[in-house]
């Protein structure tokens, strides 16, 4: 299993730093000190420094493996393979040289957070070189990458357990620090059984019953896989062991007065001791602890049987994820079609948290799938604008970094929060990692309109039209400069020069010519009669398709009938359409005729 962090809530955030800081030496008192020094003192200061050793040189790393550079070369050129960056990592592990190692783990994590087995490795690795510390630190970064994972989880308790002195007082603090970390991180996973089972046995290796009673009653209430088995084990607990083990003070006294109380209300004369004393006679004694045991597992059982009917719900879901994990591979449909239904289920059963869970377990699987990060963020509007920006930052700073939609999505959420420098900041990103996207272009584009920044989105135009590397890339520009200067600056001369000009490049863009004509159509059509006549005689004579020589005939005709000053130019005009329609039928038959 794998991440996550679900929004920013304090149940999933980063994990604590282990080590403190050190503590600085007081200023006052070492300025004391050197004043209080007499001449002599510092005279024989200075003969003390002069004679220490100099400082041991640092040693120089060892060169890199014969074979580094050609691996990371073709790492280098296509870092999106994800069989070359294995290629590599399988080299490195058999090298066992650190520094690279290092060098290659972290690149590649960097790039696929959520390959939990890598973790591992690295860790073992940094173990295997006597670097405890360092990789305790790689699990720890590992864990905050993807705090959904249960196994990674383990492993890390499992280092713990295997680095940790057990005759230090903290280690136990350290552990079921980690542990409770570690449940509330990644224990609500439906397939969570073995780290829930895991901090059920520590707590029994250390004679923490009481503590097992309560990961219990935690347990029994969550859907996991292996509900019903944990009843039974916890029912095996109940019974082998007295209440007063396995109950704290306070609880065993809080049931013991339940019972009395329940005693006293059918009649029973007996008088229960009020505190944790045992009661006197042996067969009273045998009768309270049968009924402590019975009245904990009634309880339980009630527990038990409104989990059951939640686990049911999800089974079938859970039965259809057959690929957990993260992998570059494609998912089959019927995966991603499960997926979806099994939030949507989730989404409508209520619980936030166990939304943001399956989310999260989601997320992993289906990493590379714009969908599901875009319903993750929608569905955080609702709650929580922090946990909207953590979604798409992993998502398009980690996972979709070539995708556009999501990129667009979150430029538009920042800009609807009034950080617009932020929505700019992640356009232009996008724009530099994928280039010649006209829609981003055009958004950073209308961006800067909306706030305001007519130069800003002028320039951005301006520069898209020049670097344009097609003539097609070229007109769509132009038209839009025209369109901008025209709409935007109300600036009809120059809208006029940036569509003529293009035409001068691409001769045959029928669309340059109808936004040229529509431009001469706003002003006074009287007045530039004989240009709009002229544009559409370019076309029209031209050797464009007969198709579209007949189109700007026809509403050749139409502006003469509407706007024309002139009968004998209509006349002619309706004519020459006539010729062209004639043509076409002509070629139309030869077609039909074969």
């Amino acid at each position: 299993m794998q991440d996550p962090t679900p929004d920013p809530s304090p149940v999933t955030q980063d994990l604590e730093k282990k080590a403190e800081a050190p503590v600085e030496p007081n200023k006052d008192i070492l300025e004391v000190t050197a004043m209080e020094q007499s001449p002599e003192q510092e005279a024989a200061n200075e003969v003390e420094e002069a004679a220490e050793p100099p400082e041991k040189a640092v040693e120089p790393e060892p060169p890199l493996p014969a074979e580094f550079d050609k691996y990371w070369k073709a790492v280098e050129a296509n870092p999106e393979e994800f069989t070359t960056w294995t290629y590599l990592l399988h080299y490195i592990e058999q090298e066992n040289h650190i520094q690279a190692s290092r060098r290659v783990f972290d690149m590649f994590l960097a790039r696929y957070p959520y390959c939990y087995g890598y973790w591992k490795k690295y860790a073992d690795l940094e173990k295997r070189n006597n670097n405890v510390l360092e990789a305790d630190e790689v699990y720890r970064r590992g864990i905050q990458a993807i705090t959904l994972s249960v196994d990674l989880w383990i492993h890390y308790l499992q280092f713990l357990k295997e680095t940790l002195d057990p005759a230090d007082p903290e280690t136990s603090n350290t552990m079921r620090g980690t542990f409770e970390h570690a449940i509330m991180s990644a224990g609500l996973d439906f397939r969570s059984d073995k780290l829930w089972e895991m901090y059920i046995s520590y707590e029994t290796e250390q004679g923490n019953l009481s503590g097992v009673t309560s990961i219990y009653s935690r347990l029994l209430g969550i859907p996991t896989q292996l509900y019903a088995h944990h009843f039974q084990r916890f029912k095996e607990h109940i019974q082998d062991h007295l209440p007063k083990e396995f109950l704290t003070g306070d609880k065993f006294i809080e049931l013991r007065k339940e019972l009395a109380s329940v005693k006293h209300h059918s009649g029973s004369k007996i008088e229960y001791p009020s505190g944790l004393e045992d009661i006197a006679d042996p067969a009273q004694r045998t009768t309270e602890v049968e009924n402590m045991r019975h009245r904990i597992i009634e309880v339980h059982q009630e527990i038990f049987s409104l989990n059951e009917n939640e686990v049911h719900k999800r089974w079938t879901f859970e039965e259809g994820i057959k690929r957990p994990y993260f992998h570059v591979k494609p998912l089959e449909k019927v995966q991603i079609n499960n997926w979806k239904e099994y939030l949507d289920l989730e989404i409508e059963s209520g619980s936030h948290e166990r939304v943001v869970i399956l989310f999260e377990r989601c997320v992993i699987a289906c990493a590379c799938y714009e969908e599901f990060w875009i319903k993750y963020a929608k569905y955080m509007e609702h709650h929580s604008a922090e946990g909207v920006r953590h979604v798409y930052n992993r998502a398009c700073n980690i996972h979709l970094l070539k995708k556009p939609l999501a990129h667009l999505l979150w430029a538009g959420f920042e800009e609807q929060q009034g950080n617009v420098e932020d929505a700019k900041r992640i356009l232009k990103t996008l724009e530099e990692s994928v280039e010649g996207l006209a829609m981003v272009r055009l958004r950073r584009v209308n961006l800067e309109r909306r706030h305001g920044n007519i130069k800003e989105a002028e320039e951005l135009l301006s520069e898209a039209m020049k670097n344009a590397k097609t003539t097609q890339e070229f007109s769509f520009y132009a038209i839009k400069l025209a369109r901008f200067y025209f709409k935007i600056q109300k600036n009809v001369v120059k809208a006029k020069k940036v569509l003529s000009d293009a035409l001068q490049k691409d001769k045959e863009n029928t669309k340059l010519y109808l936004n040229l004509i529509d431009l001469e159509f706003s002003v006074d059509v009287k007045q530039n009669e004989s240009s709009i006549l002229l544009l559409f005689d370019k076309v029209i004579r031209s050797s464009m398709p007969l198709t579209t020589r007949i189109a700007f005939s026809q509403r050749k005709v139409e502006f003469l009938e509407d706007f024309g000053s002139d009968i004998n130019k209509l006349l002619t005009t309706y004519d020459e359409h006539q010729r062209l329609l004639r043509e076409q039928d002509i070629l139309k038959r030869k077609a039909e005729n074969g």
